[in-house]
């Protein structure tokens, strides 16, 4: 819905009620350094000798699109969390003035209905610096009503640690009649010092790269987070010699499907839905191309064309509509679906249908089942076995983050390594 000015009415965004002249984030991600096709991972100093890790920027930049007639009085800040995201009861680590506005504005083309500016910041800033390790949200925050607009994640790693990631495959049983191709993951962490207890290294966390909102934990802490009952999760070893997180089977997943946007003759910008040529099928673990590892990719996509499209999105259920909700999951809702992101099934075509707007570019995106919560429009049991299936063969990278108990300024969970790699790369 676009914004309607001059109106005196509240809506709900980001959780807070907020009149409805405050500026609409229509879209937020972070990646590395300047880069949208590497994970928004933060190498800070370390006094330690620990092999530096292959992954990882000096630099995350955040970068989203607003809807607002003027640029936007807004400020960012960081809020340091937990391993699994919730805020760090420890209040040295989040420091409320710890704020930036040092955003680089871009007008959005004139034509552009969805948005009017994107803005950019880079982390770390002369205004804002990142001094812990650990998970990091960045909030945007509306100067006047002081509501969160929309936030993001990113990480900041302190090696200490040399760490490794190896693949194996095995078996899971889905749910559906599809393969039941699996993945058991594993993380290396060794110390190259007796300084750092094996007792303090509580948490291992693994991601698929871009999809922050899927963690997959190894933790002798008590976490919010819940794993599916198939899946096991165990640690052993000591640091010395190299301790080893372990967890699976983990669904291998199918290489993701491609929505490319670049070609204007295709999906021109009429400001009308633009209908995909042929709607999608099932395709249970078979692909024909590789795709961005789960990204999206804008950089070759000219300043006079680079806003959003309405485009309509066909799914054939093929031999018929399955029992649980349908969404439409990819790097341009952060993998994360909810409400705004849910297919309809149209009895008369006998298809699935979802119109929404796209930023211009190449998408990576799958069709996920799930369970939709109707009071705050979370998505519950979330799968990609129906419509996509799982194969061994994609390659989809995955990151393991390994958290320390920091015992300096009164505790808290730090990440001291980091890796990165794919079954082609780490498997065994």
């Amino acid at each position: 819905m676009n914004v309607l000015l001059g109106i005196l009415f509240v809506v709900l965004q980001g959780g807070t009620l907020v009149a409805a002249d405050v500026p609409l984030i229509r879209s937020i991600r972070a990646y590395g350094g300047n880069d949208e096709r590497r994970p928004p991972v933060l190498i800070l100093e370390s006094n330690n000798n620990a092999t530096q890790p292959s992954i990882g920027d000096r630099s995350v930049t955040v970068e989203f699109d607003v809807q607002h007639p003027t640029i936007p009085n807004i400020f960012a800040r960081v809020i340091h969390c937990t391993p699994d995201w919730q805020e760090s009861p420890n209040g040295f680590l989040t420091d409320i003035t710890n704020r930036t506005m040092l955003f680089d504005w871009t007008v959005a083309p004139a034509r552009s209905r969805w948005h009017t500016y994107r803005g950019k910041i880079s982390l770390p800033n002369p205004q804002l610096q990142v001094r812990f390790s650990g998970n990091w949200l960045l909030r945007l925050v509306d100067m006047d009503s002081e509501a969160t607009l929309a936030e993001t994640r990113f990480f900041a790693v302190q090696p200490m640690v040399t760490t490794r990631m190896n693949f194996f495959t095995e078996f899971y049983e889905p749910r559906a009649r599809v393969s039941g191709a699996g993945l058991l993951l594993e993380a290396v962490a060794q110390a190259r010092t007796a300084a750092l207890i094996d007792g303090f290294q509580q948490t291992t966390v693994f991601y698929r790269n871009h999809r922050w909102f899927e963690p997959f934990p190894v933790s002798s802490q008590r976490l919010t987070t819940r794993l599916d009952r198939q899946i096991s999760a165990s640690s052993m070893g000591m640091l010395t010699a190299g301790k080893v997180s372990r967890i699976g089977p983990i669904p291998a997943e199918n290489e993701y499907r491609i929505l490319d946007l670049t070609n204007t003759g295709i999906f021109p910008s009429t400001g009308a839905p633009v209908r995909m040529p042929m709607s999608d099928i099932r395709r249970l673990g078979n692909f024909l191309q590789r795709a961005d590892d789960g990204a999206m990719i804008t950089s070759f996509v000219s300043g006079a064309d680079d806003e959003y499209i309405p485009v309509e999105i066909l799914l054939d259920p093929v031999p018929g509509p399955v029992d649980d909700d349908v969404f439409l999951v990819g790097s341009f809702n952060n993998w994360r679906p909810d409400r705004h992101w849910q297919m309809s099934y149209d009895e008369e075509m006998r298809l699935y249908r979802l119109r929404q707007w796209f930023r211009r570019g190449r998408h990576n995106y799958m069709y996920a089942t799930g369970r939709l919560h109707a009071d705050d429009g979370t998505v519950d049991d979330i799968r990609f076995e129906d419509f996509e299936g799982n194969t061994a063969s994609a390659g989809h990278g995955f990151l393991a983050f390994v958290y320390y108990r920091v015992q300096d300024f009164g505790g808290y969970d730090g990440i001291i390594g980091v890796a990165a790699s794919n079954i082609y790369q780490g498997g065994r």
